[in-house]
């Protein structure tokens, strides 16, 4: 990979902040970090200090630095469209935390801006690029599940109250389990499966007042989702999403071929086990069977674990599954830049899964089936035998 480098400038200095500027400092070598600010100065000055970046500094003076030409969003979720807007409008290209807005109207505006400025602008996640789900997307594309049938997808928690500093705004409007960790899940679906057709959903809220931080607190926002979802390539699946759930055995995701299955590891970090079960090897098992019924059938039941194969990564993983990869994304970005490329992450991605979000929230209110306005591409796919942390 190319040695040259792009100036970053980061505005948000909160928690996610960190993950964010470990990497960028320490692995990302296609990143230069130029400035970081914050609408607390003082948060962004101790930031500048732990990280020894050369600027702290206002989101004006930020903005009118030539040196930068990427600008990471790590504000709140309702504070992504005014200041994606701010950055557009500077000339500079946009990588924002997940959701791009929290609004599909607002996310229409940040993408045909960008569109207008020749600017790219995208979201988080990111996660889809790491080995986890590449090498999920390796073993579709060769066809090794037949045609995608069905899929389940599965983020079930308790609350983050139970361990989160400051839990008090998943609970309010623009957070909960569908915007929170819905993201991870559904840019996941949508590089593997394609664009979304159709949106089924059930949302209440379980448990309506939180315990937060010793303080009771009533939830503006369901806690609970059940959908069902139907996909352009003909895939249908449920997907549940909450945070009142205490416990569950419940898979992160699975994708259900024709030929075959594959478990898909969380989508929420970059790599993981990826299990492929060869369905075509069981029916050659139980078709060799002679003896009448029962026999086929135990056949079946005892033989489907000898077709489940752990699969090697397509390239260079963290061994620890949870390993935290933030910022592969914006370092995709930059070498779009250096290269004359599209980045893999696109602003129509990140516009279709806003509306899906938000289509969820839709279908549940209405008791409705949301159909899709919007459609995108399945983004390009990482190469093989890459380097860990490298981007090409």
């Amino acid at each position: 990979m190319s040695e040259k480098k792009i100036g970053i400038g980061v505005i948000g200095c909160g928690t996610i902040s960190d993950v964010y500027l470990t990497n960028i400092t320490q692995h990302y070598r296609n990143l230069d970090l130029i400035a970081v600010a914050d609408m607390f100065p003082e948060k962004a000055k101790m930031t500048q200090e732990k990280y020894n970046v050369p600027k702290a500094c206002t989101v004006e003076e930020l903005l009118a630095d030539e040196k930068i030409q990427i600008v990471l969003n790590l504000t709140i979720p309702a504070a992504h469209y005014d200041v994606n807007m701010q950055i557009l409008n500077a000339g500079k290209h946009l990588y924002c935390e997940k959701p791009l807005t929290l609004k599909f109207e607002d996310a229409v505006k940040v993408v045909e801006t960008a569109k207008e400025k020749g600017l790219m602008a995208v979201s988080a996640p990111d996660t889809f690029l790491g080995a986890g789900a590449q090498t999920c997307r390796v073993l579709m594309e060769e066809g090794k599940i037949g045609e995608p049938i069905g899929f389940t997808a599965n983020m079930t928690c308790p609350g983050h109250e139970l361990w989160h500093p400051a839990p008090g705004f998943y609970y309010k409007k623009g957070g909960g389990p569908m915007f929170d960790m819905g993201p991870y899940y559904i840019t996941t679906l949508v590089a593997l499966l394609g664009p979304i057709r159709k949106i089924s959903c059930f949302a209440i809220k379980g448990r309506p007042v939180r315990n937060v931080l010793g303080m009771q607190q009533e939830s503006e926002v369901p806690t609970h989702y059940t959908a069902i979802v139907e996909f352009v390539c003909g895939a249908v699946g449920n997907v549940n999403m909450s945070f009142d759930v205490w416990n569950s055995e419940l898979p992160c995701m699975e994708i259900y071929g024709s030929e075959g299955s594959i478990s898909v590891p969380d989508p929420n970090m970059f790599g993981g086990q990826v299990k492929f079960c060869d369905g075509k090897k069981l029916e050659g098992i139980v078709g060799a069977v002679t003896e009448p019924h029962p026999a086929k059938i135990i056949a079946m039941m005892t033989n489907q674990k000898s077709c489940i194969t752990e699969q090697e990564p397509l390239f260079a993983s963290d061994p620890d599954p949870r390993g935290n990869m933030r910022g592969l994304g914006v370092s995709d970005m930059a070498q779009a830049l250096l290269d004359g490329r599209k980045s893999r992450l696109s602003s129509e991605i990140s516009l279709h899964v806003v509306e899906a979000l938000n289509a969820f929230e839709t279908a549940a209110e209405t008791n409705t089936v949301y159909e899709m306005k919007t459609t995108c591409q399945k983004p390009e796919m990482m190469g093989q035998d890459w380097d860990l942390w490298e981007v090409r």
